[in-house]
């Protein structure tokens, strides 16, 4: 995405890639698609079920003093079975030598650019004056503009005699799946999501929100919702469902909407759903791991699945963040190597 810095690097999704501006480079950051890659030919296979993985992200992030171009090629298994599994996910690392390290190569643009069309899903249905989606007549809405009942007893007996209602055995949690099956017949074609391109910007710096909150508290800070004076101190409040780490989790979304990516490969931190340990070895070298980027739960939406020339639509891919963390050293052999593993940690999203 970038070379190496200290500031966190935000993507968002961008214009779709179509046939008329598409850019097979390496060095375009996108969601989606196919690899823009001369050496890779198929996709990798999910190491649970053995189904192909499509592309969900491809990200261009050179280091900084190096001699090599080297992009990032996330991929995850579209099996349900295979669902927010940190095995069913790949990131390959490839890397070329920069034949001339003055050329500027392209990159995605740092501005926010939202198409028009983005949630168009075809035409919009008429509404009509009563806010109601056309197809329902005025006459029937008018004919039901009062209801009542009457309870009738004969001979005025006012005992009723109410008999029990079967109630119905209904899976809530299987409504609310959404989840969808490729078909076998499907297993052995290319598959791929929509492909749309990452734009990027930097996020907000602490140094800047703490000056608009010194600023904002100077401004009230003689209002009667302060504490009172005789207060010994300020303790900050504990989450209802009193997970620090989910409500961290949640507030970095919330101040950025419309994020799907974090990139800072020097000295970031992941925000985790919930505890767990760490990678710390390469799992080529065997030396030390470094955090790289974070792909969030909010990329879902965009995912739109095509096989060949048919579109399968969303719902068939679910994740609650994957962290990728690559070689410290980027070990790489010139002579031998075409693409290194990288490790992914996937969590899911639990429901307190």
């Amino acid at each position: 995405m970038a070379k190496a810095t200290n500031k966190i690097l935000l993507g968002f999704v961008d214009e779709p890639i179509t046939d008329n501006n598409s850019d097979d480079s390496y060095t375009i950051n996108k969601i989606g698609g196919l690899p823009d890659s001369s050496n890779q030919v198929t996709l990798p296979e999910c190491s649970l079920c053995g189904f192909q993985t499509p592309l969900l992200a491809q990200i261009y992030a050179p280091l900084t003093n190096s001699k090599y171009h080297r992009t990032l090629y996330i991929h995850a298994c579209v099996n349900p079975a295979c669902w927010n599994k940190s095995e069913s996910w790949h990131c390959l690392r490839r890397q070329w030598v920069a034949l001339d390290s003055d050329v500027e190569t392209k990159q995605t643009s740092t501005f926010i650019e939202w198409c028009d069309d983005a949630d168009d899903w075809g035409d919009t249905p008429i509404v009509e004056e009563n806010g109601n989606v056309n197809g329902v007549s005025q006459a029937a809405v008018e004919s039901c503009a009062t209801a009542s009942a009457e309870l009738e007893t004969p001979d005025g007996d006012n005992n009723v005699v109410v008999e029990s209602i079967e109630t119905p055995v209904v899976d809530v949690l299987q409504l609310l799946d959404t989840r969808k099956e490729i078909p076998v017949a499907f297993h052995n074609d290319v598959m791929q999501f929509e492909p749309f391109y990452i734009s990027v910007a930097f996020e907000e710096s602490t140094d800047t929100k703490k000056a608009l909150t010194e600023n904002t508290s100077n401004s009230i800070k003689n209002s009667h919702m302060l504490v009172e004076d005789n207060n010994e101190g300020y303790e900050k409040s504990v989450p209802i469902h009193g997970d620090k780490l989910f409500e961290s989790f949640s507030s970095a979304i919330r101040k950025t909407p419309g994020q799907v990516l974090r990139y800072c490969r020097d000295g970031g931190k992941p925000l985790f759903l919930y505890e767990q340990e760490e990678p710390l070895k390469c799992r080529n070298c065997q030396g030390k791991l470094k955090f790289e980027l974070q792909i969030l739960p909010s990329l879902i939406t965009y995912l739109k699945l095509m096989i060949g020339k048919d579109q399968h639509g969303s719902g068939h891919l679910e994740f609650g963040t994957a962290l990728v963390y690559t070689c410290e050293k980027s070990c790489w052999t010139e002579t031998t190597d075409t693409f290194k593993y990288e490790t992914i940690l996937v969590q899911e999203e639990k429901l307190f």
